[in-house]
């Protein structure tokens, strides 16, 4: 199973070397923004659960 995870990559790699310039930087862009949205989700989480942490360990 996890061969075959390796060949897929690999491929999707081969694939994406032989798109057009404009399709790759498409997907760069959307990989991009995808990273962005993630990390500001957990940025916002951490302190979220910090809170609710200090929160539920603070009750007598």
């Amino acid at each position: 199973m996890h061969y075959q995870h390796l060949s897929q990559s690999r491929a999707h790699r081969a694939a994406r070397h032989h798109l057009p310039t404009r399709e790759r930087l498409r997907l760069a862009h959307v990989f991009t923004r995808k990273t962005c949205s993630l990390v500001a989700a957990l940025l916002c989480a951490v302190p979220l659960l910090y809170l609710l942490k200090v929160v539920l360990y603070a009750q007598p």
